[in-house]
C-alpha cells in the first residue's frame, strides 16, 4: 500500500500522519462488528458474540455468547475491561447501553443504558477522563426513525458519570457522503484529532473538534484496508480493524510522527 502524508497544523507545532500500513490478517468468522487488543490477545466482535483471540496465531481461546443481545457495535479496552457500544438496530425506536466484559474470564461485568436517546450508539472511547460515545442516525428505509435523518447523529461527551458535558454533528459534507448510514466506529487520538469510519468503505476520516460552534472539521480522507466498523488502538498504538466481507481482522501500522 502506498504511505499518504498527511500535514496539518497544531498550535505552533507541525505533525505528519503516516496513513495505514498492513502489518498482518487474521481468518475470523466472527468479524462482522469490530475488534479491540491487547498485547497479547485479540477481541472480535459480532452483534452477540465476542471470541477472543491470540495474537501470535489467530487461535480461540475463549468464546461470549447470548441473544439477549441484538448489535454489538464496537469495542474498547481500559483496565482489563472491555467495553461495547450496543443498540437495537435496525429496529425502532431506537434503543442502546454500553456493556462490559472482563478481559481475562470473558465474563460480562456491567451495563450503562441509555434507553431511548438519542440515536443508535455506535462506538465509545474514553480520552481525558470523559466518555465520548458517538448517536447515529440513518436514512434507509425501514431504519430511518421517524423525522429523524443521518444529519441527526451526534458525538457526546460525557463525564465518568455519565453527565452530558458537551456534544458536536457531522459536516454536511461528510453526511452527503456516507448516507444513508453514518459514522459506524472511531477513536480519538493523542493530539485530540478523531479517526472514523463508514460502515463498509475502505476509508478513514479524519475530524478534529472544531475551535468555534458545534460542528466537526472534516481535514482528510485516508485510504486504508479496514472496511468499515469498529476500529480499535492497541497498547502499542497499532489500529485493528475489520473487513466485514471477507471476514477478517486487520492489524495496521498508525504513526504519528512530530516534526
Amino acid at each position: 500500500m502506498k504511505r499518504l502524508y498527511i500535514t496539518f497544523v497544531l498550535g505552533l507545532l507541525f505533525f505528519s500522519v503516516k496513513a495505514q500500513e498492513e502489518i498482518k490478517k487474521y481468518d475470523a468468522p466472527h468479524a462482522r462488528q469490530a475488534v479491540a487488543a491487547t498485547e497479547e490477545f485479540f477481541f472480535v466482535i459480532d452483534n452477540n458474540v465476542i471470541v477472543k483471540r491470540d495474537i501470535k496465531d489467530g487461535k480461540e481461546i475463549k468464546r461470549w455468547e447470548n441473544k439477549r443481545l441484538k448489535h454489538l457495535n464496537s469495542a474498547y479496552i481500559q483496565n482489563d475491561t472491555l467495553f461495547c457500544a450496543h443498540s437495537n438496530y435496525p429496529s425502532i425506536p431506537m434503543h442502546s447501553s454500553i456493556e462490559m466484559w472482563d478481559i481475562n474470564t470473558l465474563e460480562h461485568i456491567g451495563s450503562h443504558s441509555f434507553g431511548i436517546d438519542i440515536g443508535s450508539c455506535t462506538w465509545i472511547v474514553q480520552h481525558e477522563q470523559h466518555w465520548y460515545v458517538m448517536f447515529v442516525h440513518y436514512a434507509n428505509e425501514g431504519k430511518m426513525q421517524k423525522n429523524r435523518d443521518v444529519s441527526w447523529s451526534q458525538l457526546i461527551k460525557y463525564d465518568l458519570n455519565w453527565n452530558r458535558k458537551e456534544g458536536w454533528v457531522l459536516p454536511k459534507e461528510l453526511i452527503e457522503k456516507v448516507s444513508p448510514y453514518s459514522i459506524s466506529g472511531g477513536i480519538i487520538l493523542e493530539d485530540n484529532s478523531l479517526l472514523c469510519t463508514h460502515h463498509h468503505f475502505k476509508e478513514l476520516y479524519k475530524l478534529q473538534f472544531p475551535k468555534m460552534g458545534s460542528t466537526l472539521v472534516w481535514e482528510e480522507t485516508i485510504p486504508t484496508e479496514i472496511r468499515g466498523q469498529g476500529i480499535a488502538l492497541d497498547p502499542n498504538g497499532n489500529l485493528w480493524g475489520i473487513d466485514k466481507k471477507s471476514r477478517e481482522v486487520i492489524k495496521e501500522k498508525l504513526t504519528t510522527i512530530g516534526k
